[in-house]
């Protein structure tokens, strides 16, 4: 789900140390949030989709998914 976010960041065409910089974060905890191993705050999701022009959904969350696949995601990790 996260490649919205680095497709995103790429299109506005961000490299991953400007984005860091742009959001107050090290290069390392935005590539953690860009592969998934680490969530962002609420606010921070809100600043990373106003620079990529989206919404938190947009980017976050997969809006094709219907409620089956979520809950497979959410009891299984898959």
């Amino acid at each position: 789900m996260r490649n919205l976010l680095k497709k995103a960041r790429i299109e506005k065409g961000y490299s991953v140390s400007r984005f860091a910089i742009l959001l107050g974060i090290s290069e390392s905890f935005y590539y953690k949030i860009e592969k998934g191993v680490r969530n962002p705050t609420i606010e921070l999701a809100k600043k990373i989709a106003i620079l990529l022009d989206k919404t938190v959904d947009e980017i976050f969350f997969n809006p094709q998914l219907d409620e089956t696949s979520i809950y497979k995601i959410l009891t299984t990790g898959q």
